[in-house]
């Protein structure tokens, strides 16, 4: 990311410098000059935008969010016949390829990716590279705490339990009614959506993100997950990653911690009536 005396942002065009821009597609109160704040602080500030991002939802977002809902229970049809699959087509080759999965989403992994790629921002002093481990570190937060809640909330019933897919037991403390949604899938979908964001070459997106897939499928061919738990963690990821990238964007130019309430708040009108008075709230 290189920097130059004048602070410019990219247009489809040419580049302008900030202060003849007057609207971007990211929301900026004030630009003046890229805040100076800590990488802890931008990771903080990312992390709460984002679980505090319901409150700025619009119509479209809700309609996103119960599309991801319905769409999910739609496809739980194909849990058993997906299941019956893999377990129809084991292999050494396959056991193999699922050994690589099952480590690629596991925490260590991600610290692994996290902190390599801070470690040798700051060893080679390169901004694009430490700014690369502060969006994975609040993405694999959020979307993980998102995650581990689910897990406890809805309590589903691994496939290795061989109790089927619409086995459920909320907040059971047991590892075996931890199946939805999946974990592995949502940090290996954080990891590759994060670097192929990052990166401009279409071979090394196609790596990143075939990395995340064999990790889902190994979820799947272990007996550990159904489809529509991988499924749903590869979905919390994105929307996860995607909310993390759009907040380092703003608080790059703009202050931390500010623009968390909804701008285009309800409207609320009171309307009279032969028997009193009525209330309309407009979006």
């Amino acid at each position: 990311m290189a920097q130059t005396d004048s602070l410019r942002i990219k247009t489809d065009s040419s580049q302008q410098p900030v202060e003849d821009i007057l609207s971007t597609d990211v929301m900026i109160d004030s630009v003046v000059q890229p805040v100076k704040n800590k990488d802890v602080v931008r990771i903080v500030d990312a992390f709460a935008y984002t679980m505090t991002s319901p409150v700025r939802w619009e119509k479209d977002d809700w309609l996103t969010a119960g599309g991801v809902i319905g769409g999910t229970m739609l496809l739980s049809l194909a849990d058993k016949p997906v299941y019956d699959l893999m377990n129809n087509n084991r292999s050494r080759f396959f056991d193999n390829l699922g050994e690589f999965g099952y480590h690629n989403g596991k925490p260590y992994a991600a610290a692994i990716v996290a902190g390599g790629f801070y470690a040798t921002g700051w060893i080679i002093n390169d901004e694009w590279t430490k700014e690369t481990a502060a969006i994975l570190t609040s993405a694999y937060l959020t979307s993980g705490v998102l995650q581990s809640s689910l897990k406890k909330i809805v309590g589903r019933a691994r496939p290795s339990e061989g109790l089927g897919n619409y086995e459920f037991h909320p907040f059971k403390n047991d590892p075996g009614f931890s199946s939805f949604p999946s974990g592995h899938s949502q940090i290996a979908f954080v990891t590759a959506m994060v670097l192929a964001e990052r990166v401009d070459k279409t071979w090394l997106k196609a790596v990143f993100y075939t990395g995340a897939a064999v990790t889902i499928a190994s979820r799947m061919y272990a007996n550990a997950h159904w489809i529509t738990d991988v499924t749903f963690g590869s979905v919390l990821g994105y929307f996860c990653t995607k909310m993390v990238i759009k907040r380092f964007e703003q608080n790059k130019y703009g202050k931390a911690f500010s623009g968390y309430t909804h701008k285009n708040k309800i409207k609320w009108q009171i309307i009279p009536s032969y028997n009193g008075v009525g209330v309309i709230g407009t979006f």
